[in-house]
Order: structure tokens, then sequence, then C-alpha cells
């Protein structure tokens, strides 16, 4: 496989994450465009695992929803990044599909265990997660278990986070709006803006709201982003995770 730019890479990414209507056909190509490169990324983890596959595809589907929510690791380039995020989910969804095949192991597998039992030439977990050519096969292999974990994580903080903007319990995202648009606060920008099946554009919320664009637009970046980030880092969440 061959090296693929960051550059091109970053492009791609902030076209996705630049455009907030999930169904505009520029979007979905963006999307595809970055499928394809991800999928030419050299480390990606490879496996004849009979739940490869599926893990795979649940994987891609996954990356397509959560790419905006990526956070490049330091000292990482963003291709090195990409490859430990994405073979961290995918390793965790591997485990996953046994575990449901399997109910008779704990949650708590080891590393050790056969993937597939019943093969002649069975390979464990933890050789799976090594085929990163990403450093030493062990600690590749550690690299990625630790990758699921922190992956599962995130998920949960962020579980939490859309519940604690649901209930607001301190009021304060309410009590957050600009001067002369109370119906304005951060509660309803996050959950429209965010958390929408099909979230609005801010100029379109803005007409909806009777308000003047600019304004939504600095209210919500200048007073709300900086408020949900506060939220985050509250419930546990780090960028530098």
């Amino acid at each position: 496989m061959c090296k693929i730019d960051d550059h091109h890479l970053r492009q791609i990414i902030d076209r996705i994450c630049g455009n907030l209507d999930l169904n505009s056909l520029d979007r979905r190509r963006a999307v595809n465009r970055l499928l394809i490169e991800l999928e030419r990324l050299p480390g990606r983890l490879q496996s004849s695992d009979p739940y490869y596959l599926e893990a795979l595809d649940k994987t891609w589907e996954w990356v397509s929803k959560s790419i905006c929510t990526f956070q490049q690791r330091p000292h990482l380039s963003l291709e090195e990044s990409l490859v430990k995020w994405i073979n961290g989910y995918l390793a965790w969804r591997i485990r996953d599909l046994y575990l449901k095949q399997n109910p008779q192991y704990t949650k708590e597998i080891s590393l050790d265990t056969p993937t597939n039992p019943s093969a002649e030439n069975s390979s464990t977990l933890l050789e799976q997660l090594s085929e990163t050519n990403l450093g030493p096969p062990t600690l590749t292999g550690l690299d990625g278990y630790l990758e699921a974990n922190r992956t599962k994580i995130i998920q949960e903080i962020f579980a939490r986070f859309e519940d604690y903007v649901e209930k607001d319990p301190e009021g304060i995202l309410r009590n957050c709006y600009p001067r002369n648009c109370h119906q304005c606060h951060c509660q309803l920008l996050c959950q429209r803006l965010l958390f929408q099946e099909t979230p609005v554009k801010v100029s379109q919320l803005a007409r909806n709201l009777g308000v003047n664009h600019q304004t939504l637009r600095y209210h919500w970046k200048a007073k709300c982003l900086p408020l949900l980030q506060r939220i985050l880092e509250r419930l546990g969440y780090s960028q530098d995770e």
C-alpha cells in the first residue's frame, strides 16, 4: 500500500465536517472518497478471522458517522493516528462479534484466546492486532487493545454528554443566550445543530428563530461551543485522549 499524504486526508475530513447537512450530495461524496483512501492505509488491520469482514463493515459505518469526533494523536502523523483509531475500533468489533457467538466466554476475554478455536491454525486477538506494521508486535497489539477501550470510554462520555444537554440539570445551557433572544439558548442550538438526526444550518436556524444570522453564529462559536467543551471536560473527556 502506498503512503497517503496527510494534507490530502485533512482536506477530505475538513470537507466532510464543514458540511452540517448530513444528506447533502457533496458530503456523501466526500465520505465515500475518505473511505476509499482509508482502505488504502498501510498498517490497517488485516485478518482471515471469520468475523473480520462483518466487523470491517461495521467499522466503516462507524467511521462515516464518527469522523468529525476524531482527534489526531500527539506526536503521530494524521495517517498513523487514523490507523490506530480504525484498528482499535475494528479489534473491539471482532472481539464483540466473537463474544456474541461464544457467550460461554467472559467479557473479560484474554488477548491470548483463540478467535476461532475450531480452526487448525487459529490466531489470537493479540496476533491479529499485531499485523499493523506500526511497531513491535506485542506493543502494537496492546496499543490496539487499549485503543479499543479508549474508544469505548469516549463513546460512553459522549452518551452522558447528550443526556446532560437534553436535561440541562443546572440550567447553564438554557441561561446562555444572546441579548433580546431568550429562545436562542445553547441547549436549543446544540440540539438543532449537533444532535438532530438531520442537523440544520446556522442560517436556516436563524431564519426560523427570527434572529440575525451573524448574531446567532457568533453566539454559537464564542459562547456555546466553549461551554459545551467545558461540560465534556467535566464528564472526563480530554482533547489529548
